[in-house]
């Protein structure tokens, strides 16, 4: 019975290890775990040795275990005895390498993966074997017996081979997170636009580029800046169209401000709305908003009412619920033609995928905007009844789209479990395990410490140049899904930003941290710095440019 146990847990570990060994082989392959740590121990420095990756070493240990059990039953007593001994040896060699990964998994790494404990359990339970049949010396045994023990081991190997082979399968085309979901053609025809629904730019245009957003989000604020030169550049290619998406479990505040967009749309100034408040996302109470009116131009009495009645509410409701039946999950969130794609994306990103979808209409994409056709096209609340038809053989995920967002949406890259944490927001974010946050008071401390806190300013470049805390160093929060393994896993970071929206929990610098989070990186050690730059500047500390 041992024996054959010691053949099954050969063969568990053989299956497991040549799993591990094919997702490790390349970082793009999706990998199926129970929780969040495979990734990130994957992507740790330790996941190779000797310029290989550890589950090749898995591969080899287990197939030597299991050749030599299986040939324990053919050889003489004398070298089945030998046999004996040399399965002790390499199990126990496996025992004690298991328990210094399985250290670094909880003290250096801390992350688990869950293929990496079960190989820990099976070597420990192959030595512990072992050792019980190094109590009981190989008997004489005649050739019936020996048939028996053979058949059995064939049997046992068939059957591996027979669940195996169609597990392995199964796996690979599992694991990682969920693409994004592309609409069918029937919902975007009847939930992409609306009748009513805000369109600005040529209403007979090829393309229909839409977006949903939150007024609270701050992905959504870094987005408006490509999507109103998209607006500017494009306006005699595209129809840009806006719908409402609060999220409102997490954005208290941006329910109200999308109702506000719509009261000052009964004015014919939503376009103006919404870019005052995007600019003015830091305060968007009721009193704000009610200001802000008064600064468009507004009718304030009027605006007053619509906000206080809450009668254009209904607008957002429907809004709401074309988004999530289109699959909409996060702000912002682009359909630019029948694809949709997750997060903010700089002008140059946002017009090349516009570009593409152009261009596989038949249309110009490089033309210069026509400017007086342009400039006669004033934003309006009409739309056509339906959007663009999608084109045919249009594929029901694109991966060119995909990979566009610049906060690294690839399903199987290091931060896959990531595609919306640093990026595009989602109420799914504030279910996370959130960093610390910490002000002036508390970064005051950690500087006199020893050693120093490391800043991470997680800006663009050009905001970096213009003014950061000394010492930092400039990581944009558009580039960790690439450049987060370049930080040190043993000392504090501290993380922060402008500091007009570090609060937020779709915050960059909250979603880096949370990023960090997953990846192994400890709790103790990663921090926002939520007043970020401008409390930095407001506690009267140097600025270094």
């Amino acid at each position: 019975m041992r024996k054959t146990l010691l053949l099954a847990l050969s063969l568990l570990g053989l299956f497991d290890s040549l799993y591990l060994l094919w997702v490790y082989t390349s970082p793009s392959r999706p990998i199926v775990c129970l929780g969040s740590g495979c990734d990130a121990v994957r992507a740790s420095s330790y996941a190779h040795l000797f310029g290989l990756p550890l589950p090749a070493f898995g591969v080899a240990t287990y197939a030597l275990l299991g050749l030599l059990i299986l040939a324990a039953v053919l050889v003489p007593p004398r070298l089945g005895r030998a046999i004996q001994y040399a399965v002790a040896g390499i199990s126990c060699v496996g025992f004690l390498f298991s328990i210094y990964l399985t250290s670094l998994e909880a003290f250096v790494i801390h992350a688990w993966c869950a293929w990496c404990v079960v190989s820990a359990l099976v070597v420990t339970g192959i030595f512990v074997l072992s050792l019980l049949e190094l109590r009981q010396a190989p008997a004489l045994t005649d050739p019936i017996t020996v048939m028996a023990r053979v058949r059995t081991n064939f049997v046992l190997c068939v059957v591996a081979l027979l669940i195996g082979v169609p597990a392995f399968v199964l796996l690979s085309q599992h694991g990682g997170l969920a693409p994004v979901a592309q609409a069918s053609s029937r919902a975007l025809a009847e939930h992409l636009v609306r009748p009513e629904s805000h369109i600005t730019g040529n209403l007979r245009a090829p393309l229909t580029l839409v977006e949903f957003g939150d007024f609270e989000c701050p992905g959504c604020r870094l987005a408006e800046d490509a999507a109103r030169q998209i607006r500017a550049q494009y306006a005699d290619r595209v129809r840009f169209v806006f719908r409402q998406f609060p999220l409102i479990k997490i954005h208290p505040q941006a329910e109200k401000a999308a109702e506000a967009s719509e009261c000052a749309a009964e004015q014919g100034k939503f376009w103006e709305g919404v870019e005052k408040l995007y600019a003015e996302q830091a305060d968007l109470s009721e009193d704000a908003l009610k200001r802000y009116a008064g600064e468009l131009g507004l009718d304030r009495t009027r605006f007053n009412q619509c906000l206080d009645s809450g009668e254009t509410a209904s607008r957002v409701t429907q809004d709401l619920a074309d988004g999530r039946a289109l699959g909409v999950r996060a702000t912002p969130t682009f359909f630019i033609g029948p694809r949709m794609i997750e997060g903010p994306m700089e002008f140059g990103q946002l017009s090349q995928l516009v570009d593409q979808e152009l261009a596989s209409r038949g249309a110009t994409p490089g033309s210069t905007p026509n400017v007086s056709q342009s400039a006669a096209v004033q934003p309006s609340s009409q739309t056509p009844k339906s959007p663009s038809p999608a084109p045919a053989g249009a594929k029901a995920q694109d991966a060119n789209a995909q990979s566009a967002s610049p906060f690294g949406s690839n399903p199987g890259g290091a931060l896959s479990g990531f595609q919306t944490s640093v990026g595009a927001c989602s109420e799914a974010e504030a279910n996370k395990k959130q960093p610390t946050l910490i002000g002036t008071a508390e970064v005051r401390q950690l500087l006199d410490a020893t050693p120093k806190p490391l800043f991470v300013d997680v800006r663009s470049a050009k905001d970096y140049g213009s003014g950061r805390i000394p010492g930092a160093i400039n990581m944009p929060a558009e580039n960790f899904g690439r450049d987060w393994n370049k930080l040190p896993k043993d000392e504090t970071i501290v993380l922060y930003e402008g500091g007009h929206s570090s609060g937020d929990i779709c915050a960059a610098s909250r979603a880096v941290g949370r990023a960090l989070l997953e990846n192994g990186f400890s709790f103790e050690k990663v921090k926002v710095y939520q007043d970020g730059l401008a409390g930095w500047e407001k506690a009267g500390q140097p600025v270094q440019h």
